[in-house]
């Protein structure tokens, strides 16, 4: 998606079958409009994919910059969740949470679907990456690329959820369709060897957007205060 914003948060989980729809109702009508009605948020995306051997959902929200993570309003709603969110959080699987800061983009233009390429490096920021987006956005169906640099910090909440193989990096590649997008795979890989050195195979998933919602669209109903003590920390 055009992030507009000097960072994003990416993050990759399944659900069983069982609560798919709840999970969805959730999701939608209130876990990620909270989230976007904060200052500083720009936009929320789920993306949904039923290929084996990834994530079924995938969700991106795009920041203004990187202070919104530590933010008081966004500490508020991990510290003191809904009961309804407090109902899902146990049912979330396989979580994947990395909080990234921007450090370069190309395009601009969101698609239908995403990309999502996890590396793991010791380089702060590859080989020239500038020409690993360009060499991105000249893929077929490619719309838009960005490259971000993971956070270490994990919200109290989601340590239950922090990996040891949680990615250094993550570049996401707008795209037509998630089909599209998978047909630029193997491109991909080669191009995260070439600039990146990395110290595993990339991990490379393709979604397509089934639900899209920018911090102006937000219900006022929705919108959250952080607690006088919070905003005073």
């Amino acid at each position: 998606m055009a992030c507009g914003g000097s960072a994003f948060l990416a993050l990759w989980n399944d659900v069983d079958a069982e609560f798919d729809a709840e999970y969805n109702r959730w999701h939608t009508v209130e876990h990620v409009p909270e989230r976007v009605g904060i200052a500083g948020f720009i936009a929320g995306r789920r993306y949904v994919s039923a290929a084996p051997a990834q994530a079924r959902y995938f969700t991106l929200y795009a920041l203004e910059d990187a202070g919104v993570f530590e933010s008081a309003a966004y500490r508020d709603v991990i510290d003191r969740p809904t009961p309804w969110s407090a109902s899902m959080r146990p049912l979330l699987q396989n979580v994947v949470r990395a909080p990234c800061d921007i450090v370069a983009s190309r395009g601009g233009e969101s698609g239908n679907g995403i990309a999502c390429v996890r590396i793991t490096s010791s380089r702060t920021v590859p080989h020239d990456c500038e020409a690993l987006l360009d060499a991105c956005l000249a893929l077929p169906g490619v719309t838009a690329a960005h490259l971000g640099v993971t956070r270490s910090s994990v919200p109290g909440a989601f340590e239950k959820w922090s990996r040891d193989d949680n990615p250094t990096h993550v570049m996401l590649i707008d795209g037509v369709s998630e089909e599209s997008l998978r047909a630029c795979f193997d491109a991909l890989d080669r191009l995260v060897s070439a600039h990146f050195d990395p110290a595993c195979a990339a991990l490379i998933d393709a979604y397509h957007l089934a639900f899209e919602i920018r911090h102006a669209q937000v219900d006022a109903s929705l919108l959250r205060v952080a607690p006088a003590s919070a905003r005073s920390r």
